[in-house]
């Protein structure tokens, strides 16, 4: 594993050919611009699950305390959320493959990989955060019917900080085929048919 700060890195080893076809999909700043209404909309549907469905302490948020530990947790989401994301990496995310990085004129964090990814593994990278922070939570507080506020808050707001990754789980389910290899060149992203290929896919995978 490597950071870097500013944009997500040109890969080392990837010159696309013509088996690789270009995934459709916006700038950093337009993706944003998109994503922004699928965060607030499903941030809002989850707080409204935590109150509903869950003895949610709203005495949490009135705390005097709440403002400094909410935006401390924050901090600690922003670094949780993009670990997260590089453990679904090849190797763990232990592999020099794997970039964690900020892009201060985009205001961007990530968790890059610069190698081949099946679609598949590539889904699972970008819901994961999503699927652990926000989701599994709240699923566990509505079985035991106890939840706590800061847990219901950083739950909210991961499903909000990850609406770029949702957004882009519809790019890909909408626009590459189940058994696509894809890899990404720096911002966009690449895709062929391990059959165009000559192979079965990317050998590394599983490790």
């Amino acid at each position: 594993m490597r950071f870097h700060l500013g944009g997500i890195p040109a890969p080392r080893d990837f010159v696309p050919d013509d088996s690789w076809k270009q995934l459709r999909e916006p700038g950093p700043w337009l993706m944003q611009l998109l994503a922004l209404p699928i965060g607030i909309g499903l941030a809002l549907l989850v707080g409204a699950l935590w109150i509903w469905a869950t003895p949610l302490p709203v005495e949490f948020f009135k705390s005097r305390a709440f403002p400094s530990l909410g935006l401390v947790s924050l901090a600690a989401l922003v670094v949780a959320h993009e670990l997260i994301h590089a453990m679904v990496h090849p190797q763990g995310g232990k592999s020099d493959r794997t970039v964690l990085g900020f892009w201060p004129s985009r205001l961007l964090f990530y968790a890059h990989s610069d190698g081949e990814l099946t679609r598949n593994r590539f889904l699972a990278i970008l819901a994961m955060p999503t699927l652990v922070i926000s989701l599994l939570p709240l699923a566990v507080a509505l079985v035991t019917r106890q939840s706590h506020g800061l847990v219901a808050w950083l739950s909210s707001m991961n499903i909000l900080f990850a609406c770029g990754d949702l957004f882009g789980v519809l790019l890909l389910v909408f626009q590459v085929p189940p058994h696509a290899v894809c890899h990404n060149g720096g911002w966009r992203t690449f895709w062929r048919s391990p059959v165009s290929a000559g192979d079965t896919g990317p050998q590394d995978l599983t490790r």
